[in-house]
């Protein structure tokens, strides 16, 4: 190897160890915050994504117009309507979106039933593909008012009328986006549903499901309407091209239903609670490293589709409450903001830059955190990268970076090095609300794990930290 090669190398090898990242836990003395710096208020953006109702009043309707994205209600729902989407403020939402239930819809039995879908009963041996049942959908849900129908969308006139029908609703109503739920009509492969399938290949011989999906969504595109859906990357090649946004649930964090005896406060002696599950891929998961697998696919997934305008995923976290005990000694306990939850749902959608939100099915008002209002600029590097031999990861943004951390057993100090910490940068860890100060491109925070109260047990955690 000549000379200048090896001279070539080395300063290629000492380029690259300069600007690496670099961790190390360090003791509690070198963890320094700052008193008393002369900060000025924090710059808000709007946040991400929500579903709210678009009946909301007080609070809550100044939560959801914080949003870009809101989903406000189905779209065939005769309640909802333009008068009241102006009244209440919410066409000044940038995307002020009505939900759609993609590959069916309800005939209500005892009930009065649109035109399209009194067109759609009366010709369902052609427009649909389980004329005489099975209406598996009502039945699990037992639903005693209706019978689902799925569209045969291999019907032409069918489809023509399906489409029509959709954006007839979104214009009458001031709509200008959808969700659309079942999004890749996956269930068809089901085994329930394994009447229908067959009812579509004799009524189709010639068809393939998918492509009448991906046909769907192509013509909803090439007439410029946002949509959103709903776990479209299961088919993706059929879906992703032709939307914007597609939405994962529970990828990160889900609620469960644990049975815990105790007495609530306004609630009284329960049998049951909701709590946060944080590994919820699979029924073992005891690692956030499950949840990364998944999110690294959906990565390579948004990275492929990009060209074709696909922006990003959503990622709907459902949590719990965090609970609180009243006295000391007695078994009376108060729901609290799970902030721990909403911190580490939001940190680790954040490590590949999504969408994200974080949803508490039982009680929306302790969901509501200034977290999603935070400037972090754009992502710096190609990806997260992993805390030395913690099983932590982060993500350097232009104006700040996030962390995640599996629980330890006790607090940690870690000591981060980067070029990104410029020197004397004052740096808030808006969990805790503590400024810190960078010196020579290196900070050090604290990690402190929070107790779940009832097993005692640390839980893992996410951090956000802005730069000033």
């Amino acid at each position: 190897m000549s000379l200048i090669l090896k001279y070539s190398l080395f300063l290629l090898l000492l380029l690259s160890s300069l600007e690496a990242n670099q961790f190390s836990l360090v003791s509690k003395e070198n963890y320094v915050t700052s008193k008393s710096p002369k900060i000025t208020d924090l710059k808000e953006v709007k946040g991400d994504y929500i579903i709210a109702s678009p009946f909301a009043k007080g609070d809550e309707l100044i939560w959801m117009k914080k949003f870009n994205i809101v989903e406000l209600g189905n779209v065939e729902d005769n309640n909802v309507n333009a008068t009241l989407l102006k009244k209440q403020g919410l066409l000044q939402i940038p995307h002020h979106i009505a939900y759609d239930w993609m590959p069916a819809l309800y005939y209500y039995t005892d009930g009065e039933n649109r035109d399209f879908v009194k067109w759609l009963y009366k010709h369902r041996e052609k427009t649909t593909l389980n004329p005489e049942g099975p209406f598996i959908h009502c039945k699990e849900n037992h639903y005693d008012w209706c019978r689902e129908y799925y569209y045969n969308l291999g019907n032409e006139e069918l489809f023509d009328k399906r489409v029509a029908d959709l954006l007839n609703n979104m214009q009458e109503k001031k709509f200008n986006g959808i969700f659309f739920d079942w999004a890749p009509a996956q269930y068809i492969l089901d085994k329930p549903y394994k009447e229908v399938l067959s009812n579509f290949k004799k009524l189709n011989p010639e068809l393939q499901y998918f492509d009448l999906v991906k046909k769907f969504y192509k013509t909803l595109k090439e007439k410029n309407i946002f949509v959103v859906t709903n776990q479209g990357f299961r088919q993706k090649q059929f879906v992703l091209p032709y939307v914007t946004y597609d939405m994962t649930e529970s990828y990160i964090t889900t609620d469960v239903t644990k049975k815990i005896k105790l007495q609530l406060l306004n609630k009284g002696w329960v049998d049951e609670i909701s709590v946060t599950n944080y590994y919820p891929i699979y029924n073992n998961s005891q690692s956030i490293a499950d949840s990364l697998k998944f999110i690294d696919m959906l990565t390579k997934y948004k990275k492929e589709y990009k060209k074709d305008g696909f922006k990003n995923f959503i990622y709907l976290n459902y949590i719990a409450p965090d609970y609180e005990k009243v006295y000391k000694y007695l078994p009376l306990y108060k729901e609290v903001k799970p902030k721990n939850a909403i911190y580490f749902s939001y940190a680790m959608a954040k490590l590949t830059n999504n969408l994200v939100y974080a949803e508490i099915p039982t009680n929306r008002k302790l969901e509501r955190d200034k977290i999603y209002f935070y400037d972090l600029g754009a992502p710096l590097g190609e990806s997260y990268e992993k805390i030395g031999t913690l099983e932590g990861y982060m993500r350097f943004y232009e104006k700040g970076f996030v962390l995640v951390c599996e629980q330890y057993p006790k607090e940690l100090y870690l000591k981060i090095q980067s070029p990104h910490l410029k020197k004397a940068r004052i740096i808030l860890d808006t969990y805790n609300n503590i400024y810190l100060k960078s010196q020579k491109e290196t900070t050090v925070v604290d990690l402190k794990f929070q107790k779940d109260i009832f097993t005692q047990k640390n839980l893992p955690l996410g951090r956000v930290y802005l730069y000033f």
